[in-house]
């Protein structure tokens, strides 16, 4: 995919979110999720499962940063202290994520994954695949393990599903980046009051020294 094809994309991207999260009443309708707080902590905390110890977390399509407050007491409640930082495609949604989380008001960036430059690497950074068009996965993710993230630093990549989709051949996102190279460490699905998994969140580390993420 080209340059303008790729801005293109974005633009597109940064219309349908503010378009489908701003209309919303709600903190976790504003990072795109329909339904209670209760079923929004059922699917949303296995993220902060995977968070394995104290350090700083990137939450790449950060919306109005509730997904960040929120990991930030899961983490503390199992003793771990974590340094929030954002990035979303909207300002809006990015001028939001501010006034939520004021004290960290300046590690809230306005911009996309695909070409933004991070002011330092990280230990931790949430992502969905979906950010980059399909045929740009995998160098959308080999361009967050090597560019920001530490060395031993984890991607924990996550998919959402919607309840009202009946159970379907598509794959989990563990299994997509096991097809496209990577080596997964470590999985955590939440289920809804039914039983039923809607997310599963997969983390993929940055090696030590200079080895592929896919070894």
């Amino acid at each position: 995919m080209d340059a303008h094809s790729l801005d293109a994309w974005f633009d597109d991207l940064r219309g349908v979110l503010e378009s489908a999260y701003l209309k919303c009443d709600t903190p976790w309708g504003q990072s795109g999720f329909s339904g209670p707080m209760d079923r929004w902590t059922r699917l949303r905390r296995p993220i902060a499962d995977l968070v394995d110890r104290s350090g700083s977390f990137l939450d790449l399509g950060c919306a109005n940063g509730f997904l960040l407050e929120c990991l930030l007491d899961w983490t503390s409640e199992r003793g771990l202290t974590v340094a929030p930082y954002g990035l979303d495609v909207s300002e809006r949604l990015v001028a939001l994520a501010r006034e939520r989380l004021p004290a960290h008001r300046d590690h809230l960036n306005v911009g996309n994954a695909w070409d933004w430059e991070p002011p330092c690497a990280f230990d931790f950074a949430r992502f969905e695949l979906c950010y980059a068009p399909t045929e740009c996965r995998r160098e959308f993710v080999e361009r967050v393990l090597r560019r920001f993230l530490n060395p031993g630093g984890a991607a924990l990549v996550a998919a959402y599903r919607s309840s009202r989709r009946a159970p379907s051949s598509e794959v989990w996102v563990d299994e997509e980046l096991t097809a496209l190279g990577f080596r997964v460490s470590g999985r955590a699905s939440g289920f809804d009051a039914e039983g039923r998994e809607l997310t599963r969140t997969a983390r993929v580390r940055r090696p030590y020294g200079g080895g592929r993420p896919s070894e």
